[in-house]
């Protein structure tokens, strides 16, 4: 049986990428995705019930996401899916990551949850966990990979496994539409009203104007010294290592601009929807403008001023879109050749989940990020700083618009204007 359920406002805002540029989202390349290493023997029956007791737990995980005839896209949840869990034979453990990244994953045929377990010839596992981004984030993928573990170490031990007491999917999109957060989302629109006055002519100039095509991916490290030097910086001028990342970012991708526009990425998430897995992302334009673009001590506390105000004021872009006309226009503009963009920026932080169990039964190591294939985005270019063992920069961009020599150069002022801040 299936019940079909509203959009939340993200996923309205995904889909109207979709229309926009059809294939964007509704592509079974736009996911995510962790890997990790078991050290440990694992037991396959007892993780593939593991993997059903998850897609039991998470409506999200059970929905269908479909076009119908007549172009409509609409969701349906399924009362009950078992879970999908792919077992491989590992010889080249590159090419293995590569496939599991790389697969198809049609957001029509749920559960839209797949967990591909490698077995290597040492004896460990491979362990790679993939669900479609419209109904996923990265905060629900981390929440996801606790739940199995949950899940795998009560099967285990006989006890019983995680129940679905948790806000359902479903509700979360119900929510959206209630007359408390309507306030909320009413009460704030002036504040975006203003902020977002002009901006669509402040987009950045794509260095060489071209067509949506292949993606290339470049990474890098922020030392660990530098990230403890930026540690205390922070504390010291009571701000966030956030607030100093955006700002190295505004400074070099934004170089010499007295009025930048940064969109940034937020979970997009209330306290009581944390436990909860779905697609909830958010994004918050945020309008840093400085009398003088080089004084880093002023860009510093233009943007820690801003974040503030941005996130006091966090609600759905959706609904904020209709304030800034030209903006909407800009976003969804479906035009083969892009000439202008804005570069969006991302923190993912340290996962906030840990199995339940003092002794969980499957233990998780996280795979370098440097050693998995970037998942596709949706996006001109996507700066993205994950911190967990360290510090990593992801910069995922269109290759034909944003050429090797400009992102390393826009790497290199980065990495320069954080070592200014730490020595400030």
């Amino acid at each position: 049986m299936t019940t079909e359920i509203p959009f939340t406002y993200a996923q309205q805002l995904l889909l109207g990428l979709e229309l926009a540029v059809p294939g964007s989202v509704l592509n079974p390349a736009f996911i995510v995705r962790a890997a990790y290493r078991v050290a440990h023997e694992i037991d396959e029956d007892v993780l593939r019930a593991a993997v059903d007791d998850v897609v039991a737990r998470h409506d999200a995980l059970r929905t269908a996401v479909v076009r119908d005839a007549g172009q409509s896209i609409r969701a349906h949840v399924h009362d009950s899916v078992p879970g999908r869990l792919l077992v491989h034979d590992v010889d080249d453990e590159d090419v293995f990551l590569a496939m599991a990244t790389t697969t198809a994953y049609p957001p029509d045929e749920p559960p839209l949850l797949w967990v591909h377990l490698g077995r290597c010839a040492d004896g460990t596992s491979l362990l790679v966990i993939v669900t479609h981004h419209l109904v996923s984030d990265a905060w629900s993928l981390t929440l996801l990979t606790r739940d199995l573990a949950d899940a795998y170490t009560a099967r285990v031990r006989g006890g019983p496994p995680p129940g679905s007491q948790v806000l359902g999917y479903a509700e979360v999109a119900a929510d959206d539409f209630s007359p408390s957060w309507e306030k909320t989302i009413t009460d704030a629109l002036p504040y975006w009203k203003d902020r977002l006055d002009g901006v669509a002519d402040l987009a950045l100039p794509v260095p060489t104007p071209g067509r949506r095509g292949e993606q290339r991916t470049c990474r890098f490290t922020v030392p660990d010294e530098l990230w403890r030097r930026l540690g205390r910086v922070a504390r010291r001028r009571k701000t966030t290592p956030f607030t100093l990342l955006l700002t190295a970012f505004t400074a070099s991708v934004w170089a010499g601009r007295r009025d930048a526009v940064v969109p940034i990425i937020t979970a997009g998430r209330k306290p009581s929807e944390w436990y909860t897995a779905g697609f909830m992302l958010n994004l918050l334009w945020l309008r840093i403008t400085t009398d003088d673009p080089g004084d880093l001590d002023e860009l510093s506390r233009r943007a820690d001023e801003v974040c503030r105000a941005a996130y006091r004021h966090d609600v759905p872009l959706l609904r904020v879109l209709p304030e800034a006309p030209e903006l909407t226009a800009l976003i969804f503009d479906p035009a083969e050749v892009v000439e202008r963009t804005f570069p969006v920026f991302q923190l993912i932080p340290r996962s906030p989940f840990a199995p339940t169990a003092d002794d969980p039964a499957l233990l998780l190591t996280p795979v370098p990020e440097e050693r998995q294939p970037a998942p596709v985005m949706p996006l001109h270019l996507l700066w993205s700083m994950r911190v967990d063992e360290e510090v990593v920069g992801i910069v995922s961009c269109e290759a034909e618009m944003f050429g090797q020599e400009w992102v390393e150069e826009k790497i290199a002022g980065f990495l320069s204007v954080l070592e200014r801040l730490a020595d400030a």
